[in-house]
């Protein structure tokens, strides 16, 4: 360091040095107080060095604090992405199905699906698949398989309903069902934004679902939300009946 700076004091001609011998030179620092200049800067080198370590420490510490922040920042972008905003007068709360409630999924159901398909499939196909899709031993085994089943209420009125799980990185949406009445209009986005959020929190990749080709309502819905049409699929699903449906998607 000494060598450095005695020789940087000489290239800028601070001091000339030339053609002196060692003892020359010490004597030239002693009268010319070299000794204390150089005292002088390797003291401020020193503290530039150390306040710059400080600053980088700080920085460190700061950034660290404020990553849990980022992080909730982040997922609020996300989603802000995904999800469509609803304003309702409507206090909303979403209930597990369980032993005391799961028979409002069924007479839900039946109110719902003869209003929602009355127009698509028979009466018989309806009644059929009420049947097999929501009978009490069919949702028993559902939950018990980790399923997740739903029912919307508003001012602790049953509205609707949630049927969905996860499949490895997928979430697959099979039922989203509200009552049928302009009263509770939006409130099917809300459900919506449920299970998306639900999504999001597990890091889902997307959400799939199947919705039947004649219901226009329901794909203008989805396609609303961000979901696209993969593919055109039929279902048999016993006693000649079929299922003609799209499968839509929606990436998160």
């Amino acid at each position: 360091m000494f060598t450095f700076i005695l020789m940087s004091l000489m290239m800028f001609d601070v001091i000339d040095l030339n053609f002196m011998d060692q003892e020359a030179i010490y004597k030239y620092m002693e009268e010319n107080n070299l000794n204390l200049i150089l005292e002088i800067i390797m003291f401020i080198l020193i503290g530039v060095i150390y306040y710059n370590y400080i600053k980088n420490k700080w920085m460190r510490e700061v950034i660290a604090k404020q990553e849990p922040i980022i992080e909730e920042l982040k997922e609020a972008v996300t989603k802000v992405k995904h999800i469509i905003p609803v304003k309702t007068n409507f206090y909303l709360h979403f209930h597990k199905v369980n032993e005391k409630n799961k028979h409002l999924v069924s007479s839900l159901a039946n109110e719902i699906w003869n209003v929602c398909y009355k127009d698509i499939i028979s009466q018989e196909q309806i009644d059929y698949m009420l049947d097999m899709m929501y009978n009490t031993s069919k949702i028993d085994e559902n939950i018990a398989n980790g399923d997740q089943w739903e029912i919307l209420k508003a001012d602790n009125v049953p509205v609707g309903y949630l049927h969905y799980k996860i499949e490895e990185s997928k979430l697959f949406l099979s039922k989203i069902y509200l009552k049928q009445d302009p009263t509770y209009t939006g409130l099917g986005q809300s459900m919506l934004n449920h299970v998306i959020e639900f999504a999001l929190e597990n890091e889902l990749k997307s959400i799939y679902l199947t919705v039947n080709k004649k219901n226009a309502k329901a794909i203008r819905f989805y396609e609303k939300n961000g979901f696209v049409n993969k593919k055109s699929e039929t279902f048999e699903i016993g006693n000649d009946y079929i299922m003609d449906d799209f499968i839509f998607e929606k990436t998160l």
